[in-house]
């Protein structure tokens, strides 16, 4: 019998496919801001040294078909002037941002629903258990220095589960209206900064 041909190992920068189609990323690093919360749109939760903001998003094409949909948790320091942390929790493609504020710059990662199941309660349980390491991550020292000697408000993280059930019921199936306005959202945001959505392979 004949060995199989040994595979060149894959670089985490790249996109591999997931069974469904969809691109799984692996600590991709972009050089681009992510598209601000639409605060209209968002529900914000003080905790102690962080804001949480929770966020109803649908995205689609200008045929109006809804592209992706779901619940998006933000990770914010506790006047909300800066954005460490985003969860996506959507429905074909989930995934996660650790957000380089200071550099303006992010690095995703494709979340796994078959090994971990639905994203919405692993993202709440990751800022209930991880979030210090995940600041850090991020580049934000002082802020996981401060979420380790204060802690973050458990009932903060009560109002974030009902306000992220709430948005993902809410924003379902997605209308006409939804889409037009995350696709201007998003053209906006492109025009201030071209370099948005572009990724280099390194």
């Amino acid at each position: 019998m004949c060995d199989a041909p040994a595979k060149a190992p894959h670089k985490t920068s790249h996109k591999a496919p997931d069974k469904a189609g969809v691109s799984v990323v692996h600590g991709q690093y972009h050089k681009f801001k992510l598209i601000p919360i639409m605060e209209h749109h968002a529900a914000f939760i003080p905790a102690g040294p962080v804001t949480f903001g929770v966020e109803g998003r649908v995205l689609g094409t200008k045929q109006g078909v809804v592209g992706e949909i779901g619940a998006s948790l933000h990770v914010f320091n506790a006047d909300r002037s800066e954005e460490w942390l985003r969860f996506d929790c959507f429905d074909r493609g989930p995934h996660y941002h650790y957000v380089l504020h200071d550099l303006g710059h992010n690095i995703v990662w494709g979340y796994d629903p078959d090994a971990n199941g639905k994203m919405l309660p692993w993202a709440l349980n990751a800022v209930r258990t991880r979030l210090p390491a995940m600041l850090r991550k991020s580049g934000a020292e002082q802020l996981a220095a401060a979420v380790e000697l204060h802690g973050v408000d458990a009932a903060g993280l009560g109002q974030v589960e009902a306000a992220m059930i709430e948005a993902d019921r809410r924003i379902r199936p997605g209308s006409i209206e939804m889409i037009e306005e995350g696709i201007a959202w998003m053209d906006r945001w492109k025009r201030l900064h071209p370099r948005f959505n572009t990724v280099e392979d390194e």
